[in-house]
């Protein structure tokens, strides 16, 4: 099987990318949600069928990233119904777009006055919330990426779900579910755990990964190689498991295509990958 690279798609309509893309063998695009040009209402029907034959035609597929602000584990009931109500919109138009997934951050949570009981507390909530969106993407056929994330500073008052193993470890054991899955950052999993671990625990659940580098302390997203992150274990532990992508670049300096070149450059040196 061959392996699938694209990109995570910001700075302008995703309408843009689909030549580039297709001239450089990138057969993904991830929009990114966080841009008034890619607001979630401005996927009427109209942009909805171009997309879809955009896709079509030049053999790409699309998936959905919602905004890093979005907050699914917060407290305040309004607050709470509001971002439900916006992953179930985020499913709908991903079913009508034909697209692959949905990548979601975990959400955001005030670790005053204990770290320990709030975290716990908000994952409840989370879980609790994540059903609502679940009966959608069991009603569409659409499955849900969760993102894991880096983490804060350690004296920050304020912290992200998903920042570590085990917030993973906790949402997949309550909800089962074969639409819930796993984004894997290896960047931001190199700012905690490693990547290795991640794959080795949740092979079974990874079904699209963000690439870019570090050197294990800030989420820098240097271009691959560029840090300490050891691609020829993390290469090789995709292997193993028969992971073929998509594999979104997301290095802030390396066009798209060079960074597909130099994480494939990886993969050729283990050889045949299937």
């Amino acid at each position: 099987m061959k392996l699938k690279f694209g990109f995570n798609v910001v700075h302008k309509p995703v309408e843009e990318y689909f030549e580039y893309a297709s001239e450089h063998n990138l057969t993904h695009l991830e929009i990114d949600l966080i841009k008034e040009h890619s607001f979630i209402e401005t996927f009427d029907t109209k942009r909805i069928n171009k997309l879809r034959g955009l896709s079509g035609k030049f053999g790409v597929t699309l998936s959905l990233h919602t905004p890093y602000t979005i907050n699914p584990s917060d407290k305040i009931p309004m607050i709470r119904d509001a971002n439900i109500a916006y992953l179930k919109r985020c499913i709908l138009v991903a079913h009508k777009l034909n697209a692959m997934h949905v990548t979601t951050h975990l959400g955001n949570c005030n670790g005053l006055p204990s770290w320990t009981r709030m975290r716990q507390q908000a994952l409840e909530r989370l879980s609790t919330n994540f059903r609502e969106v679940l009966k959608d993407c069991e009603k569409y056929k659409m499955k849900l990426a969760l993102e894991n994330v880096n983490p804060m500073p350690k004296d920050s008052e304020f912290f992200y779900l998903g920042d570590n193993i085990k917030d993973f470890e906790f949402l997949f054991s309550k909800l089962e579910s074969p639409f819930l899955n796993l984004c894997l950052d290896v960047g931001h999993a190199n700012t905690n755990e490693g990547p290795l671990v991640y794959i080795q625990k949740f092979s079974c659940k990874i079904i699209n990964v963000h690439f870019h580098d570090n050197n294990g302390k800030y989420d820098d997203h240097f271009d691959v190689g560029k840090g300490n992150i050891p691609w020829e274990k993390v290469v090789d532990a995709f292997k193993k498991i028969k992971f073929f992508g998509p594999f979104i670049s997301e290095t802030f300096k390396a066009k798209p295509h060079e960074s597909r070149g130099a994480l494939l450059e990886y993969f050729d040196q283990l050889g045949n990958f299937a």
